[in-house]
């Protein structure tokens, strides 16, 4: 009898370890890819300290793609001058991609491009036409709530940037840098400090040439994202009466496009 019962126990827990096999494998595998987006309302757009929307407010939106070996791919939308980009839509999109390979928990290793697109946006000089579409690439090392950067532009003019000021030559502005160092540290649940600073050398042009720095809080609630921050740039608005990192509208009227800027911005996520 005991030998029996031994054996109805034992078919018992064979049936019950087949079962849950099967069960696990009835369970749908974890998807491939992953995507998130958001819409974001800002109260300026700072692209590394300088103003594409001359102090004005803009919307924005993104969309992500992520696969679980750690490639990405994304797409960014925004509102911008005319005046920072001539004879363009008024809109920049992003298209960008790249790998993540984690090292561990914490430490994460980040290479991609980012093609940077304004509809239309040109404009005519020393015989050439001469257009704001600009790629970069990158690559980047995140430590826990820390990160740093290093971009590179591939593009023959970064951003349009094609014309010396002062002496009015047309030069290349390939391999300009940009190097950035960002720390985000969660202060209590929900809320977030963002430090940031960054460097950008304009290749052939020094006089373009500044240092930036951001320093705001970001606080979450639900899907909801809002933030606040102080901005910095240290370029030249003009530079011996040659405007530099000024803006023109059609009517001839300009605008500072750097120096303090405060951003307020709200995000939802989906």
């Amino acid at each position: 009898m005991i030998r029996h019962t031994m054996m109805l126990r034992l078919a018992g827990a064979g049936l019950l370890a087949t079962l849950s096999g099967l069960a696990a494998a009835a369970e749908p595998a974890p998807a491939a890819w992953t995507e998130s987006g958001n819409v974001t309302l800002v109260s300026d757009y700072l692209f590394r300290g300088i103003s594409q929307t001359q102090a004005k407010p803009t919307a924005q939106a993104a969309l992500d793609f992520t696969h679980s070996s750690g490639v990405y791919l994304g797409l960014f939308g925004s509102g911008v001058s005319h005046a920072a980009y001539n004879n363009g839509a008024g809109a920049e999109l992003d298209v960008y991609g790249g790998y993540r390979h984690a090292l561990d928990a914490d430490t994460s290793l980040d290479a991609g491009l980012v093609t940077y697109w304004f509809p239309g946006a040109h404009y005519a000089t020393a015989g050439r036409d001469i257009q704001y579409h600009t790629q970069e690439a990158k690559f980047g090392v995140n430590v826990g709530s820390f990160n740093a950067y290093a971009w590179v532009s591939l593009s023959r003019y970064w951003f349009g940037f094609a014309v010396q000021p002062g002496s009015g030559a047309l030069v290349d502005t390939r391999g300009t840098v940009y190097g950035e160092l960002n720390w985000n540290p969660e202060l209590a649940p929900g809320l977030v400090l963002n430090l940031h600073a960054g460097r950008q050398q304009v290749r052939r042009m020094a006089a373009f040439n500044f240092y930036d720095a951001r320093v705001g809080v970001t606080k979450t609630v639900g899907h909801w994202a809002f933030a606040a921050a102080g901005t910095y740039n240290s370029g030249d608005a003009s530079r011996n009466g040659t405007p530099l990192w000024t803006f023109f509208n059609a009517d001839g009227s300009s605008k500072n496009v750097v120096q303090k800027r405060l951003l307020v911005t709200a995000t939802r996520t989906f």
